[in-house]
């Protein structure tokens, strides 16, 4: 359900953010980075943009999404864009900026592989996702709890912790006893901070980029998605206006 809702999401987004696009920028070279399974490369593909997405390689085990891709993704380490200078005219990432170890490095290779003229819409996580996030925690945990309590099999032999057994699974709950942290550093108290809006303006602002627009992306849900297909997108979009979204929305390019 939950992996329904997360494509159901991303899919409204890239939506949203082809309309933005468009004020800009009706065609052209795409770049997306953090393209995970696809699906928003293939949209964009759809709406007339020539798409390259790149990722971390699936082997890397980062994320579930890049076991399965729907469009051709290009491996890369995180850091180093694998495409010559002045490459595209668009960059677009969603969700990703927040979990790149060496992101001042990163963002200044866009600039390298951006033309001139060329602008990049970056999604990145606020302040109330975070929060969000922290409150549904320990209801997602309970809700996990009990599905596995329906589907559960004998336990395997107790001599070695086997996937499934009690010895994996004491360790797997131990785990969970506390939210993680969703990005590349701090935990998942000072995100909120780490996710502010001020913070992103500081990041843009110190690494030479100006902000063209910014906005947020109107939509509501949790890290865990929460009540998942239980609530649906329109319903997901009436919440998010009133709270400010999930997401900041900065469409910027490199400073003159």
């Amino acid at each position: 359900m939950a992996g329904s809702m997360f494509r159901n999401l991303r899919l409204a987004e890239i939506g949203d953010t082809i309309e933005t696009l468009r004020r800009y920028r009706r065609s052209g070279d795409l770049l997306e980075i953090g393209a995970g399974a696809g699906w928003q490369a293939k949209a964009l593909a759809d709406a007339g943009y020539e798409v390259k997405a790149i990722d971390l390689p699936a082997s890397s085990d980062i994320s579930n999404h890049a076991r399965k891709r729907d469009w051709p993704i290009i491996d890369y380490d995180g850091s180093q864009i694998p495409f010559g200078d002045g490459s595209f005219d668009i960059i677009y990432s969603s969700n990703v900026l927040e979990h790149v170890v060496e992101l001042d490095r990163l963002t200044a290779d866009m600039k390298r592989v951006l033309r001139p003229g060329g602008l990049a819409l970056h999604l990145v996580p606020n302040g109330n996702w975070r929060v969000l996030s922290l409150i549904s925690y320990y209801p997602a945990q309970a809700i996990d709890a009990v599905r596995w309590l329906r589907r559960r099999k004998p336990s395997a032999p107790m001599n070695r912790p086997v996937e499934g057994s009690p010895l994996s699974l004491m360790a797997k709950a131990a785990r969970r006893l506390l939210p993680h942290a969703h990005g590349s550093s701090g935990n998942a108290l000072s995100e909120i901070k780490r996710f502010s809006k001020a913070r992103w303006d500081e990041h843009f602002a110190r690494t030479g980029w100006e902000v063209l627009e910014y906005g947020n992306n109107g939509v509501l849900a949790s890290g865990d998605y929460l009540l998942g297909s239980g609530l649906p997108i329109p319903a997901r979009r009436f919440l998010g206006r009133l709270t400010g979204g999930i997401a900041h929305v900065y469409v910027v390019r490199p400073k003159q």
